[in-house]
């Protein structure tokens, strides 16, 4: 791969485990994800001399893994109170992560992966949509056009759910 594996591994790693941490409040599991992710980079045998590509690469399978990982969940269902649609303020307490937590599982299984996958990006990661295109391979038209759809079916999820 041009862009060398073990580079790739020490600038990003760090990076993609503590993204998985916030996605899954777990150490121990964000550790796993952020290993498979890079297993699976080395498995996939990715040939580009493009560092946006690899980068790319690494960023969607980690959260793919991690949303992968947040459906197989059994969890409460998700209380009334800020959603996804809403950033995790740093500094918030333990019981309000806990809870975006549960809602993020429990709507993780409900929406579509492309606009999790966005939304994740953006609210969770503080990804700019211009970011967030470059990353899903995507124009920044369709970034706000799946934040605005999440939302629609954020919004419908709280009400048939009764949050």
């Amino acid at each position: 791969m041009a862009t060398d594996l073990q580079s790739a591994y020490q600038r990003y790693f760090p990076l993609i485990r503590e993204k998985c941490r916030r996605m899954l409040g777990d150490s121990d599991e964000a550790q796993d994800v952020a290993q498979e992710t890079f297993i699976r980079l080395w498995r996939s045998g990715l040939q580009t001399s493009d560092p946006r590509q690899a980068t790319a690469w690494i960023y969607r399978t980690s959260t793919n893994l991690a949303v992968d990982r947040l459906r197989q969940r059994r969890s409460a269902p998700p209380r009334a109170g800020a959603g996804l649609a809403e950033a995790l303020p740093a500094g918030s307490s333990a019981e309000a992560t806990l809870q975006r937590q549960q809602e993020l599982a429990a709507y993780a299984r409900h929406l579509p992966a492309d606009a999790l996958e966005a939304a994740l990006m953006s609210r969770l990661d503080g990804l700019t949509q211009q970011e967030v295109a470059e990353v899903l391979q995507v124009s920044e038209r369709t970034v706000r056009r799946l934040l605005q759809k999440l939302d629609a079916q954020v919004e419908h999820l709280r009400r048939t759910l009764g949050t």
